[in-house]
């Protein structure tokens, strides 16, 4: 087995995200690199027949669709082990990336019902892209694959990604001469260990919890190359990630896109999600069963539903194992938010008493608000509400009402109120979000909304622990 195996798969959202942002810098001498949206769009099209999906697509949705596949040629065998649908929308400026487990089942197009991965196999790239454009019912316009050899190698000259595991990751392979020993807890991982930490799948959750893994991985990657110290490292990184990929897309397109990541993505505009599904075993084999219609709610959800954590996906998934994983999607930057909050919430117990406004300027914010506000819990979780809605009392926030929100999938707290609200409505609802240091983009009109209402995330114990602290000021 070769030790290069498409199991450590850089996942780096390949051209457009680590290319994008770290090659592209090198390119900046080209008036290209800073072409608008709209030459970009015009540029692509001039390519396409004017008659295909994917002209229509870009046409009227301003969007297009990229496969990224990893490919594992192992003693003659190639196949692609990581498969990756990517979905670049120019025009509302977001990426969105859908990880398609190996063992997903479909159709082949001329060898019947197999497992997705089978389709490298059979017919390369094209194959493996006439197969996934049929299972998700979305055109494809370009591919990429991507070559391991280099991976250690990007990712030490990076400097190291730092990567929270979540148990210990411990596998022999004599044979192979393997051996994968990762203990649980935040850490710097070299080109070897982040290899082993998205290679390794000896778990209950098989080829599931590995794709989770690689998610990570994306996340970390993403962050590390948004960083300036990078910057120093181009022309090495440069050569060490040209030779990672292979694409039917034109260089100069390439460098488009690279300019469009970087100058107008920000990593809170990246989504990464795993098709949702569950686990079967069908003629004694192991299949994912894949849920389309919740892959296509992600791909074709607005960029605000997406920002806000408010799009519900469905969960299909019978098998405890699996529905924590199947259901997540996220943005390139939550992980990096929810750091920044345990953060804020150490850093202010340290404080010890030392607040950040004095009572009588809380007292002042919160008579600030004209309007009553609604407590909403978006967790599940019994009784959050009710703890939220007290604590908010107690600093003399006049709370009208507490109930369930429309669902349970709110992974970050949001503020809400109605569409066409009086600006008093909306000014409490802004002034509330402030308080409890909601980000202004998840301060939002919403549909279902009557009030000025908090929505309870799964970020719920940060909330808390922010109005724990406001209670406090309110009684010195």
């Amino acid at each position: 087995m070769s030790f290069f195996k498409s199991y450590k798969s850089i996942l780096v959202i390949i051209l457009l995200a680590v290319l994008g942002i770290i090659a592209g810098a090198g390119f900046r001498i080209y008036t290209i690199l800073h072409s608008k949206s709209g030459d970009i769009l015009s540029a692509i099209q001039g390519t396409v027949d004017s008659g295909s999906a994917e002209y229509t697509a870009l046409k009227e949705q301003g969007k297009f669709n990229i496969l990224i596949m990893g490919e594992d040629n192992v003693e003659g065998s190639r196949r692609s082990d990581t498969i990756l649908f990517a979905t670049v929308d120019i025009d509302d400026k977001n990426m969105r990336v859908l990880s398609l487990p190996r063992d997903t089942r479909v159709e082949i197009p001329g060898h019947g019902v197999q497992k997705l991965n089978h389709a490298f196999a059979y017919g390369g790239p094209d194959l493996l892209k006439a197969t996934v454009e049929k299972y998700l019912g979305q055109p494809i316009l370009y591919y990429i694959t991507v070559d391991y050899d280099s991976f250690p190698a990007v990712v030490d000259i990076m400097g190291g990604v730092e990567i929270d595991v979540q148990k210990r990751m411990r596998y022999v392979d004599r044979a192979g001469k393997l051996d994968i020993n990762i203990q649980p807890g935040p850490q710097m991982m070299n080109g070897i260990t982040a290899l082993h930490f998205v290679r390794f799948r000896h778990d209950a959750l098989g080829d599931i919890g590995r794709v989770h893994r690689q998610q990570q991985f994306i996340k970390a990657i993403i962050k590390k190359a948004y960083d300036p110290r990078i910057l120093v490292k181009i022309p090495e990184l440069t050569s060490q990630i040209m030779k990672l990929f292979k694409t039917d897309m034109s260089p100069g397109l390439a460098i488009q896109l690279a300019g469009f990541v970087q100058n107008e993505l920000g990593r809170d505009r990246i989504f990464l999600s795993t098709l949702h599904g569950r686990a079967a075993m069908i003629d004694n084999l192991s299949y994912w069963i894949g849920d389309t219609d919740s892959a296509n709610a992600f791909l074709n959800a607005p960029i605000d539903v997406l920002m806000s954590g408010d799009l519900k996906e469905k969960n299909k998934s019978s098998d405890d194992n699996y529905a924590g994983l199947s259901l997540s999607y996220s943005s390139a930057m939550e992980d990096e938010n929810t750091e920044k909050a345990a953060s804020s919430s150490k850093n202010s117990d340290k404080k010890k008493g030392k607040p950040d406004i004095s009572k009588d300027e809380l007292l002042k914010i919160v008579r600030s608000m004209p309007e009553s506000v609604a407590v909403l819990n978006g967790t599940g979780d019994p009784g959050i509400g009710q703890e939220v809605a007290t604590r908010l009392q107690k600093i003399g926030v006049d709370v009208v009402h507490t109930g369930n929100a429309k669902h349970f999938d709110y992974r970050t707290s949001n503020v809400v109120y109605p569409i066409n609200a009086p600006q008093k409505v909306i000014s409490t609802a802004k002034t509330l979000g402030s308080l409890l240091e909601v980000p202004k983009n998840l301060v939002r009109e919403n549909r279902q909304a009557f009030y000025a209402s908090i929505i309870i995330g799964h970020d719920s114990k940060n909330l808390i622990s922010i109005l724990d602290k406001l209670v406090k000021i309110s009684t010195q």
